[in-house]
């Protein structure tokens, strides 16, 4: 939508906000095993075509190639050679070593491209209008949200 190249332009990082996507991009979760609660239902849209499958290949095929490298480590330099700054959380000290060890490698451009091509052709992704996550805070009133 322009806002990367305008940040750019303006010398201005962007914050890479959920940068596994809340755990998809990780490999945690399967078509057999999913999240509980709102997760469920982006899973299920996920899933529904083999374009989603196809990207964590590819992602695999990455890792595989970087000496232990996890999907989480894909993931997160992916953002890095979009030259953000990814913002990952973690619930486990072994997620935060994961996530860490993000910083002892980075993707080639053609592995870049790689990415950039298979998730480009993700469909099933859930619009903003259609987001299963409350849009305002229960017991503040505040929107968490607008988008």
């Amino acid at each position: 939508n322009g806002l990367l190249d305008a940040c750019r332009e303006l010398d201005v990082k962007v914050l890479a906000y959920s940068p596994l996507a809340l755990g998809f991009l990780t490999g945690k979760y399967t078509a057999d095993s999913m999240p509980s609660g709102p997760r469920k239902k982006l899973g299920e849209k996920l899933f529904e075509t083999e374009d989603y499958s196809s990207l964590l290949a590819v992602m695999r095929s990455i890792a595989a190639k970087h000496d232990g490298a996890t999907l989480s480590q894909v993931a997160l330099n992916w953002t890095r050679a979009k030259n953000t700054i990814p913002i990952p959380g973690a619930r486990t000290v072994k997620q935060v070593q994961q996530n860490y060890g993000a910083l002892d490698w980075m993707l080639t451009a053609d592995e870049e491209k790689q990415l950039d091509e298979a998730a480009s052709k993700v469909t099933t992704f859930i619009t903003p209008d259609k987001n299963p996550f409350p849009k305002q805070d229960i017991n503040t009133g505040l929107i968490m949200y607008d988008s």
